[in-house]
């Protein structure tokens, strides 16, 4: 949020990564503002009573566009939803309307005309007290490797800490769970072989999970997978982490708000580089194993650029205000556009 005098400014943008933030009384949520993807997952969100959630579907382009969702219960793989968006303008579905009734949810959606992007925001009431808020971040295929880089931890009360998890193809998936913190690497008890059904939504708890650092998930499948993991504080608030791809090069515009940082990766070797809100330049390197942390201090940056300076994998997650999760990705990738398909029969002589 650029503060705007009475004089008015004129603000130059640069190549950035921006995010979106939505926040109400104590809750706070943050989204990657993307280019959009044509196949999208969503493994997050509710249908269930206190469900206020809604998917918000963003036509971008000039003409109409044509959308597939299909979602998942914790029952059943339910039919398919056709949905159309005008030009230039944005359609919010309620998450009930498509799925009601049923906690454990997932949705893929798919382009099928148009240059749209998706957000899925999860927000949950019981009568006038908010039970929090938080959006879901997509994933943009299943995977047989995948890291959730940060398991959110709050000091504000008990957290209690759950995977949600969906396969789906046509055979079970046998999973082993790693958790990476500063106190140590692990496998909860009963997470190193354990079987999850195909074509439908599970939620498994993840209990005595005691640290004093924030945490990452590791998780390795023999059938492409998907996953999240959801992190509830008692007293009414919730944050959803998901899988992220490996660090390159990244920068993103922060505009004031402190944040941490978690890396996880067998080899971590990362170049940062910051402005602050004064104008102040800084650098930093972070290196280690399994995870590492870089917390910038409190006077907020402006932008911040990462670097990773390491052979294998890294991967990157930023804790907002406290519970908030944010992926260290990029809003705009290549293999996040439709790009043309070439047919040799269009050429007419």
């Amino acid at each position: 949020v650029e503060s705007i005098p009475s004089n008015p400014l004129l603000i130059d943008s640069n190549p950035g990564t921006s995010f979106a933030v939505n926040s109400s009384g104590s809750s706070l949520g943050a989204v990657i503002c993307e280019s959009g993807n044509p196949d999208e997952w969503f493994v997050g969100g509710s249908g269930g009573l206190t469900s206020k959630g809604q998917l918000d579907i963003v036509n971008s382009g000039l003409s109409s566009a044509t959308v597939e969702v299909t979602g998942y219960s914790s029952k059943q793989v339910l039919p398919t939803a056709l949905l159309s968006i005008a030009a230039n303008s944005d359609r919010l579905v309620s998450i009930d309307s498509l799925i009601p009734g049923d906690d454990s949810i997932a949705l893929h959606v798919v382009t099928r005309a148009g240059r749209v992007t998706t957000f899925l925001f999860d927000q949950r009431k019981k009568g006038l007290s908010s039970l929090g808020l938080d959006f879901v971040s997509p994933q943009s295929a299943p995977g047989t490797h995948l890291v959730i880089p940060t398991l959110t931890q709050s000091a504000r009360g008990k957290l209690s800490t759950s995977l949600r998890l969906l396969v789906p193809g046509q055979l079970d998936a046998n999973i082993k769970v790693t958790i990476n913190s500063g106190d140590g690497a692990f496998t909860p008890v009963g997470f190193d072989g354990r079987t999850v059904k195909h074509g439908v939504v599970i939620d498994i708890p993840l209990t005595d999970l005691t640290s004093s650092t924030p945490m990452s998930v590791v998780i390795d499948s023999d059938q492409p997978i998907l996953a999240s993991a959801l992190s509830v504080v008692a007293g009414g608030d919730f944050a959803w982490s998901t899988p992220v791809a490996p660090l390159t090069s990244l920068s993103m515009n922060f505009t004031g708000l402190t944040s941490k940082f978690l890396f996880t990766g067998s080899n971590i070797d990362l170049s940062i580089s910051w402005t602050s809100m004064a104008g102040k330049r800084s650098s930093a390197h972070v290196s280690g194993s399994d995870i590492a942390f870089w917390n910038p201090g409190a006077a907020g940056m402006k932008t911040v650029t990462f670097t990773s300076n390491s052979k294998s994998p890294v991967y990157g997650g930023a804790i907002v205000g406290g519970l908030a999760y944010l992926p260290l990705v990029s809003g705009a990738q290549l293999e996040r556009s439709t790009l043309p398909v070439v047919d040799v029969h269009s050429l007419t002589r």
